[in-house]
Order: C-alpha cells, then sequence, then structure tokens
C-alpha cells in the first residue's frame, strides 16, 4: 500500500457511508420511500444533499485542474455549473415539484397524460445522462484510488462500482440524501483547507497573492507546447515560472481568456450546454421530489446556491494556485502526454504537497465524497425512472409497490456494469470536460420540454416527444463524435460541446411540430396546479 495514513482516512469515511445507508435501510420498502424518501426530507438538509450531489467529482477534481493547467478558461466549467441554478430556481423548481411525482415524465404526463411514448423517451434520456454522468464520477474515483493504493485502474473502478451500488440499495434515497449531506459537508471543508493551508505556506497568508502571481505564469498547456524542456533544470516551481516567462514573454498568463478552448464557437457551445444543462438533469430534478412543498423546494436550491457560490470561488483560487505550486510537474505530465493525469490528479497531489499523507488523505476523503454523492444520487434517479416509468407505467402497470422495488434495485447492478465498461473506455478524458459534454445532453432533451411543458400553452404532446428524440439523436451524435476524436461531422466542426447545434434544432422541432398539431393536453389544469404557490 503506497500511503497506508490516506487509505485510513478514506476507509473511515467510505464505512461512515455504509453505516448511513445501513441505519435507513428500512426506508426502502415502499417505491415512494425508496424513490424520493417519501418526500420527508428537511429543506435545509435536502439544499445540502443538492450541494453534495452537484459538487461531483468533475467540480472537486476536473474544474479545478483544468484551472491549474490552462488558468482561467477553466473556470468557463464552473461558472456555467452555477450560473444556471438561478434559472433553476426561478424557472422549474416549484412547477416540478407541484406537477410531479417521482420522474421527469411524471411532469410532462401530468398534462399530456400517462402517455407511453413520453415515457419511453422520459426513461431512454434519464438513462443515457445517467450513464455518462456517472462515468467521470467513476473516472475520477479509479485515478484516486490508483494514487492512494498502487492499484490497476480496472480493478479501482470495479470496487468503486460495487461501493456506490451498495449504498443505493441499501440506503434508498432517504439514505442516499443523508450520505450526500454529510458528503457535501466533506468536500466543501476539504476545498477551504486546501486553499487556506496554500495562503499561509505560498503566500504569506494572503489569498489574493495566488491571483497576482497567476498574472505571470505562462499556463502549463502552453509551456509544455512551446518550451517544455525548460522546466526540467529548475530548482524550484518560481525559479521554472520565471525561466518560462523570460523565454515566452509574449504568451498568454493564468487570468489570460482564451487559452482553454480553441475559438469563439467552441467558448459559446459550451457555455450553453452548461448553463442550460442544470435545467435538464433528473438527479437534481428528482430531489424536487424529495421535500414536502414547492417553497421546501425553492429553499433548498436557495441554500444550495450560497454553497455553491463559497465552493467554486475557492475552486478558483486553488486552482490557480496549483498552477504555481506545482509547475514543473503539470508542465511535465501535459508534455508528456498524460494531460488527463494533470488534471484529474491535481488537486490530491497539492494536498500531498502541502501536508504529506494526512492532507492527501484528507483531499482524497472529499474527493471520494463528491464521487459517492453524486454516483448515488445518480444510479436512484435512474433505477426510479426505470421502475416507475419502464416496469411500472408500461410493463407491469398491475405490479405490486414491493416489486416495483425490488426490480429497481436489480436495475442498479446493469446500470452500475454498463457505467464501468465506459469508465474503462474513457479513462483518460478530464473528467470535467466529459460532465460538461452531459450537460449538453440534458440542455437539448429535458430542459426546452420541462420549460417549454411548464410555461407555454400552445406545445403539444407531438411536439415533446419529437423534440426531445431529435435533441437526444443530435446531442449523442455530435458527443460521440467527439470521443472518437472526428473532426467534422455532416460537414460541421465537432465542438467541444453539442449545445450550439442540438439545442437549436431541438427548439426548431419542438416549436414547428407543436403549431403543426393539435394536442395540448390539459392546458389549463395543469397550469393551475403547476403554478400554484404552497
Amino acid at each position: 500500500m503506497t500511503y497506508p495514513i490516506a487509505f485510513i482516512i478514506v476507509a473511515i469515511s467510505v464505512l461512515v457511508s455504509i453505516y448511513v445507508s445501513f441505519y435507513f435501510r428500512k426506508h426502502t420498502r415502499t417505491s415512494s420511500s425508496f424513490f424520493v424518501a417519501g418526500g420527508e426530507i428537511p429543506w435545509k438538509i435536502n439544499g445540502m444533499a443538492m450541494f453534495g450531489d452537484y459538487c461531483s467529482a468533475a467540480s472537486f477534481l476536473g474544474v479545478a485542474g483544468a484551472i491549474a493547467i490552462m488558468g482561467i478558461d477553466g473556470w468557463w466549467l464552473a461558472l456555467g455549473f452555477f450560473a444556471t441554478w438561478m434559472a433553476v430556481l426561478f424557472l422549474v423548481a416549484g412547477p416540478l415539484k407541484n406537477a410531479g411525482k417521482f420522474t421527469v415524465a411524471d411532469v410532462i404526463g401530468t398534462r399530456f397524460g400517462q402517455d407511453k411514448n413520453i415515457r419511453t423517451i422520459s426513461m431512454i434520456i434519464t438513462l443515457v445522462l445517467s450513464a455518462l454522468y456517472l462515468v467521470p464520477q467513476i473516472v475520477g474515483a479509479g485515478h484516486l484510488f490508483r494514487l492512494l493504493l498502487g492499484w490497476q485502474y480496472h480493478t479501482t473502478v470495479i470496487v468503486s462500482g460495487i461501493l456506490i451500488t451498495v449504498l443505493v440499495v441499501l440506503g434508498g434515497m432517504k439514505g442516499t440524501t443523508f450520505n450526500q449531506a454529510i458528503q457535501g459537508v466533506v468536500l466543501l471543508g476539504a476545498m477551504l483547507l486546501l486553499l487556506i493551508a496554500a495562503s499561509v505556506m505560498f503566500f504569506k497568508g494572503n489569498p489574493f497573492g495566488i491571483i497576482k502571481a497567476a498574472k505571470e505564469i505562462v499556463p502549463p498547456v502552453v509551456a509544455a507546447k512551446q518550451a517544455p524542456d525548460l522546466v526540467k533544470n529548475a530548482g524550484s516551481a518560481h525559479e521554472a515560472i520565471k525561466t518560462v516567462r523570460a523565454a515566452l514573454a509574449g504568451a498568454p498568463s493564468g487570468l489570460t481568456p482564451g487559452v482553454g478552448l480553441r475559438d469563439f464557437w467552441n467558448h459559446l457551445s459550451l457555455i450553453l450546454g452548461l448553463f442550460f444543462g442544470v435545467l435538464g438533469l433528473p438527479h437534481i430534478l428528482i430531489r424536487f421530489y424529495t421535500v414536502k412543498s414547492a417553497k421546501a423546494a425553492q429553499r433548498s436550491i436557495e441554500f444550495t446556491i450560497w454553497g455553491l457560490a463559497i465552493f467554486y470561488t475557492a475552486v478558483l483560487f486553488v486552482g490557480l494556485a496549483i498552477m504555481y505550486i506545482l509547475y514543473p510537474d503539470l508542465v511535465t505530465l501535459v508534455a508528456t502526454g498524460k494531460k488527463g493525469i494533470a488534471t484529474n490528479m491535481a488537486v490530491p497531489m497539492l494536498g500531498q504537497k502541502l501536508g504529506g499523507e494526512l492532507f492527501l488523505g484528507l483531499i482524497a476523503a472529499g474527493a471520494l465524497a463528491a464521487m459517492l454523492s453524486t454516483c448515488t444520487g445518480l444510479l436512484i434517479t435512474a433505477t426510479t425512472s426505470i421502475a416507475h416509468d419502464l416496469y411500472a407505467s408500461i410493463l407491469r402497470p398491475d405490479s405490486t409497490d414491493e416489486e416495483r422495488v425490488s426490480f429497481a434495485k436489480k436495475a442498479v447492478f446493469v446500470l452500475s456494469a454498463i457505467s464501468l465498461l465506459l469508465a474503462i473506455w474513457l479513462k483518460n478524458q478530464n473528467v470535467g470536460m466529459l460532465v460538461g459534454m452531459s450537460f449538453g445532453i440534458a440542455a437539448s432533451t429535458f430542459a426546452p420540454a420541462l420549460v417549454l411543458t411548464v410555461w407555454w400553452k400552445r406545445l403539444t404532446k407531438q411536439g415533446i416527444i419529437a423534440g426531445m428524440w431529435v435533441g437526444l439523436a443530435v446531442s449523442l451524435l455530435f458527443t460521440f463524435a467527439r470521443f472518437f476524436k472526428l473532426k467534422t461531422l455532416f460537414g460541421l466542426p465537432v465542438l467541444v460541446n453539442p449545445a450550439l447545434y442540438s439545442i437549436p434544432i431541438a427548439l426548431i422541432v419542438f416549436i414547428l411540430v407543436s403549431m403543426a398539431t393539435k394536442e395540448k393536453g390539459k392546458v389549463e389544469e395543469f397550469m393551475a396546479i403547476a403554478h400554484c404557490k404552497k
């Protein structure tokens, strides 16, 4: 074992998570308690759980790592992750709680009836999003355990998959929620600990000194291309930074925009995907059903927004601090083709640099908390959709409550296995960028479907079905085109996120098909329910 002290700290955090899930095992006997905790979660706990759920490995590892190697451009991910919560708060939180029960399909079905086509496409989108969002969490956990234990990547991925499966099957939504709340506190504390320690040890206790230092640093991705050999003989990170800056006087700094993405269209596509994506992420939306009222759902989001504001501010400072403190290591990793490791492992590497095994263990526990929190939320959301939208509504509408819960628990194992295979395939991808692409798919499917259902009276059943199918197809095509490193598709350049193509195309289909058809559903009745103040 490479780091026994760090492993003990991580093991303790895992045992706590298992205990919490085991404690709430009695709350998994009915579909309502297993899927949404019976709607009994206090809004403060729900808000912290949403924070823990949302601040995934992509945020804890990927965003800080992206900032560390490319500078301020890496923060686009964080800004997109954060900004859209305002839209969630004002556009969909209350209506979704009022009009839904377990899944996104429930909300749409309240207006258009329990249509099998709506259930089917909603379930497929939920499964696609959950699987693709699970992958970067498992990738991050795999690299983390590999660092701590020296195990093979495949072994660590399998262990991670088994752990999240056990947590969901044992605790259901109630166990998942309390675990997410605890894990949210852990990961926020870990990020703040890094910021304080880095400020004290390298910047005389002044965190704004990090910003000042970043103005002089040539980002590692630039240095790795233009002057990779200059850092090899440097006596310290500060000396390496000065040497590279002297050789590349006109190069951008850590605060220069435009380093990480190729051009304006890539920037725009990424921003669109991130901003609208949260409106369509099923593992976030399901949390509105775990509280008692629409008002409680909105208060939960307000609580989450404050937590995210603190967290992502700390992430910016920590990412730039990593760039300064670990500069030679980052340049060397990027120059030798290990950009994924540089990005995903930058935060644990900083923890080890600042406080040895003790800090490495605490940071690893924070990263693991982020991964477990998001993975368990995703798994229970996906299995809820399978059991409720497919099994209970289409395949076995006469099934008992016990049979539905049993089916959901079995589905956890299948989805975990699929996600593990994808994590092995995509192990060298930046976890933050993988999540960003999932946001693009959500922004092209559930986001417009829900906003239009809740706010546009002219929307029709045919329009919503066609729009979701087209949005899913286009976003998936451009997502996998990027995975396969294609430069163009259908004569269009493959961008860093599919949103620039898939959102407009999906919206056009939603609108045109709706204008050409007439089944608007129970419009007035639905609007009265959705927009009821309670």
